[in-house]
């Protein structure tokens, strides 16, 4: 979790992307140009195409066709009901991985994926972390995992072809639309920039997948990728931090044991993470020196960077870097309130004239860039969906609509992309944006409804987005 450098497994041969992956490559001009009957035409025979090539590769997949007897793609209609649920991804019982059950969990993770995992060995495979080593060695997979804040770590059995379509899907946010001529970033003969990233420089977390192939194809050198600490993200400390914040939910973190090098690490990790907002500021603080006035990519967490922001602001730095550089935020408030004048001090404080936001999860390779009319843009290889929160149904495909959000994500080649998150939006269908895009799109008031949940006051066990330090419990736990 440290300073450490992050180990490098051989691997296998990285996997070709098809045709309907290779749509990815296409300008915004020619994707947003597309008519919604071409897009159809497009969305139906690539559904058709991805359903008859993995239902017989990908178990979960032929457990959702058999439950629902739809055994072919006649319409876009058939798709809804071929949904997985987003816990799909957490569906593994917890004791595989307290027990290191993960020939199990290996077993697990090959019903979601259409690649061969039978040959891999788990021999000496004591942690998560590890066991990811193992998959990447031996196949293709590039599992991303999440950060875990509902006492479980998802894991997306991406493979090389998804890993790299997510960093292009990233980079193609700053790419330019109409007379918009953007920024073209990662490709072979590119712009590059010195990379700015104010988080862990390694791992598997979705953000580290997208820091590796940052590191090598938008910084001009590795050592112009900025970091906020050159450590890795350990999956295993996620995890675990994971099932702390459910078990102190719950009242019950007395129960759990943890090994002596476990208890060790755990302390390092949160005593980082409670040092992490007051490093952040040091680290603009450091990169404003090296970096001031010049032209940089940064992506950053909206949470930490209005803290650095205002730590920066506080000591007189402001318009740190060139207005023209390429910046990006998300990742949402992660528990702090956002004012509603924070993207003017993200402007005042970085001196960065515009900052791209998107709508994306994990669970989607790549995003959905927010235009200047304050929509986000739905590319056609992305089919989407609304379903009724209550009973599921689908909600019809036209006018103004608000309900759960479902999509089908054709870029994923190796796993069944369809899937339904827990997020409300309302879709435009038929109206034509302002901004000259043609096709759906989505309005920007998007909401868990988990969140709803809880304002309405429905009884569920709430976890905390970081760990109660100050709990007894939890220093017994740790204590070395």
């Amino acid at each position: 979790m440290m300073e450490t450098v992050e180990p490098q497994t051989p691997g296998v041969a990285p996997l070709a992307r098809d045709d309907i992956a290779s749509h990815i490559e296409l300008s915004w001009d020619e994707l947003f140009g597309m008519d919604r009957a071409e897009v159809e035409r497009f969305q139906l025979r690539s559904a058709r195409r991805r359903f008859e090539e993995l239902v017989p590769k990908v178990k979960q997949l032929k457990g959702q066709v058999d439950a629902t007897g739809i055994t072919a793609i006649r319409s876009l209609e058939d798709l809804p009901r071929l949904l997985f649920n987003d816990a799909v991804y957490k569906s593994y019982p917890i004791s595989l991985i307290e027990k290191n059950r993960f020939d199990q969990l290996t077993h697990w993770m090959a019903g979601l994926t259409s690649l061969d995992l039978s040959g891999v060995s788990v021999r000496g495979v004591e942690g998560i972390d590890s066991w990811l080593e193992a998959l990447e060695a031996q196949t293709p997979l590039r599992v991303f995992h999440t950060s875990g804040t509902g006492g479980k770590l998802s894991f997306l059995p991406r493979s090389t072809v998804e890993d790299e379509l997510w960093f292009e899907g990233m980079m193609k946010l700053h790419a330019g639309f109409g007379e918009d001529k953007g920024v073209k970033l990662g490709g072979k003969n590119d712009i590059r920039l010195p990379v700015v990233y104010p988080s862990w420089r390694y791992g598997r977390y979705v953000a580290q997948r997208v820091l590796r192939h940052t590191q090598r194809r938008v910084a001009p050198t590795p050592e112009e990728c900025y970091t906020l600490t050159n450590g890795t993200l350990s999956a295993d400390l996620a995890s675990l931090s994971g099932r702390i914040r459910i078990a102190q939910a719950k009242g019950n973190l007395h129960e759990m044991k943890l090994s002596d090098p476990m208890r060790v690490a755990l302390k390092r990790y949160l005593e980082e993470l409670q040092s992490r907002p007051q490093e952040a500021a040091q680290f603009f603080v450091n990169v404003a020196e090296k970096l001031r006035g010049k032209r940089v990519y940064i992506q950053c967490v909206q949470s930490v960077l209005l803290t650095a922001a205002k730590a920066g602001l506080a000591r007189g730095l402001s318009n740190v870097f060139a207005p023209d550089s390429c910046a990006g935020t998300g990742g949402g408030a992660k528990g702090i309130e956002m004012p509603e004048n924070w993207q003017e001090i993200f402007k005042t404080f970085t001196g960065i004239a515009r900052w791209r936001r998107a709508y994306s999860m994990a669970e989607m390779v790549g995003a959905m860039r927010l235009c200047d009319e304050g929509y986000y843009h739905i590319p056609p290889y992305y089919i989407p969906f609304l379903l009724d929160p209550k009973s599921g149904a689908p909600l019809r495909r036209s006018g103004t609509v608000t309900g759960r959000y479902g999509f089908l994500d054709l870029l994923c080649q190796t796993q069944w992309g369809g899937i339904v998150s827990g997020d409300r939006v309302t879709i435009e269908w038929d109206r034509q944006c302002g901004c000259g895009r043609k096709g759906a799109h989505i309005h920007s008031d998007i909401l868990r409804y988990s969140e709803l949940a809880e304002a309405g006051g429905d009884e569920k066990i709430s976890c905390a987005a970081t760990i109660d330090t100050t709990d007894a419990a939890l220093q017994a736990l740790i204590n070395i």
